[in-house]
């Protein structure tokens, strides 16, 4: 037998349900901000983004990848919301932009 003690159904939903602390919310966020800074096509398309923005066939003829790979980072950056898209035109958010000054010149 374990010394540890029951947990009861309605703790166990209660643990599942928990939303996280700021502090693992940060964590978390700083966990994401890393993997994002970490892919060098990311690093492009951020770079490539600068502060002003850019249009899609500009960055993805500089970015040089194919349509889908392309595709995939976009998305990836949009649901870390470093990026939004205003018509054809790619900009940085904020969180965008403190991602821009974390990366090297």
């Amino acid at each position: 037998m374990s010394d540890m003690p029951e947990i009861s159904d309605d703790e166990l939903e209660a643990m599942l349900e928990r939303k996280p602390t700021v502090r693992e919310a940060k964590v978390d966020d700083h966990a994401l901000m890393v993997k994002a800074l970490e892919h060098p096509i990311r690093r492009r398309m951020i770079k490539g983004i600068g502060v002003f923005g850019k249009e899609k066939s500009e960055l993805q003829k500089e970015v040089g990848v194919n349509a889908d790979v392309f595709n995939f980072q976009t998305d990836f950056l949009m649901k870390g919301n470093y990026l939004k898209i205003e018509g054809n035109n790619y900009r940085l958010t904020d969180r965008g932009l403190v991602l821009l000054s974390n990366i090297p010149k």
